[in-house]
């Protein structure tokens, strides 16, 4: 393993623009007639976005990722896995983990309310990703309270000057996603203004409001009036895509470009297929070996699993003995996995183990969790006997790569698009 680049600046002061004007390459065709896996905080970690691929998405947005979080990250490759980290704190906190395999079709979705701090957050990575998307639709309070997200919605001005920075200094497409206003004179002179910001490649809109939660309709009907202002731009629909049906009739009905799907997703990524869905225990397992291997912390791999299963499901047997599991050998025995853990799974975990680098507190309880320690790990964080890894640090913004080493209470959440 080697550790490629070190990014320790956190300087806020002004980039450097370009005094001249170039002409930037086209790439509104990547998001044009596609089905994409949505942004989604915790889920949207890298098995999730492989098996997605797999199945037949033609772009995955990688969890929302705060610029301040992965400026000073250093960049570890791992060449024998194809894996790319960007961690912190002497390798005791992975911000963001990707695959090579991923590379053209994997954008990074970027949280921010600072133009430098986000054009010094994108250059990291934009050599590893397909392109970089400023999030203007969370609605979660740790992304509201600091300017980002939803809040920029009612600060346009802002929002243009962010994705100017952006596509005037990176190599990569930049993008943008946001939500409906609550009245629709507003948020058409929304969309005008994001629309003629120059070499934006493509706009995702949100059909729900700030405040809807996800339970409620998404507002289609208002689509398509926004689809007709920006007609050289591809617009993105999200929301209430559940099967691989919903895209033709979602673009049929609003005028959409492409389709985006979040929960739909989280429930069977194998929506993604022309032929159909995959049966949810097939793709649970199939889930479970692609996590295993690349490595994903435990925690956020059982997390993932469990959003798989809708409220009248979560009273069976085999979620109850999935909530009980704490160790990826337990929850290989619990989806009929036993003889792929010790024929495969130990093999893999044991090559992960054998890199050169330093285990933090964090590593260390994944190797325990992987099944290659005997000892429980009790210090440093979440116990092992927790019954759904989703936990909010206290000051609500999430745990990088969706694993958990606060001493929090975990609580489950479900996606909020």
């Amino acid at each position: 393993m080697t550790q490629e680049q070190t990014n320790t600046s956190t300087t806020q002061g002004p980039q450097n623009t370009p005094t001249t004007t170039t002409t930037k390459k086209d790439y509104k065709e990547i998001y044009r007639n596609g089905f994409f896996l949505a942004p989604m905080v915790r889920v949207g970690t890298l098995p999730m976005r492989l098996l997605s691929l797999d199945f037949g998405a033609d772009l995955v947005w990688g969890p929302e990722i705060i610029d301040k979080s992965i400026i000073g990250t250093t960049r570890v490759y791992d060449a024998k896995h194809g894996l790319i980290r960007y961690i912190k704190k002497g390798g005791q906190k992975s911000i963001f983990e990707c695959h090579v395999s991923e590379k053209d079709r994997l954008i990074f979705q970027l949280g921010t309310a600072n133009p430098d701090l986000a054009l010094q957050a994108a250059k990291l990575v934009q050599n590893d990703v397909r392109g970089v998307d400023l999030n203007c639709g969370c609605p979660k309070a740790f992304s509201v309270h600091a300017g980002m997200g939803a809040a920029l919605l009612s600060e346009p001005d802002k929002l243009c000057s962010i994705l100017e920075n952006l596509i005037q200094n990176l190599d990569i497409p930049v993008s943008c996603k946001i939500r409906m206003l609550p009245e629709q004179a507003p948020t058409i002179e929304l969309v005008k203004k994001i629309g003629a910001v120059k070499g934006l490649q493509a706009l995702t809109i949100h059909c729900r409001t700030r405040d809807m939660r996800s339970r409620e309709k998404a507002m289609w009907h208002r689509l398509r009036e926004l689809v007709d202002c920006v007609p050289h731009l591809p617009v993105v629909l999200n929301g209430d895509i559940f099967e691989y049906e919903d895209m033709a009739k979602a673009i049929e009905e609003t005028g959409a470009t492409s389709v985006m799907t979040a929960r739909g997703a989280q429930s069977n990524p194998s929506l993604f297929r022309k032929e159909g869905k995959l049966d949810t225990l097939e793709v649970q397992r199939m889930y479970v070996k692609k996590a295993v291997s690349v490595d994903n912390l435990y925690a956020n791999t059982k997390y993932t699993i469990l959003q798989m299963y809708e409220d009248e499901d979560t009273k069976t047997e085999l979620y109850r003995s999935l909530t009980n599991s704490k160790t990826y050998k337990d929850l290989c025995k619990v989806l009929g996995l036993e003889e792929y853990y010790e024929k495969e799974a130990l093999k893999i975990f044991e090559g992960y183990g054998s890199e050169d680098r330093v285990l933090s507190k964090k590593e260390k309880k994944r190797k325990y969790l992987n099944g290659l320690d005997g000892q429980e790990i009790t210090s440093g964080g979440h116990s092992v006997k927790d019954n759904s890894c989703g936990v909010e640090s206290g000051n609500g913004q999430s745990h990088g790569q969706g694993g958990c080493d606060k001493e929090t209470e975990c609580k489950k959440v479900r996606a909020s698009t």
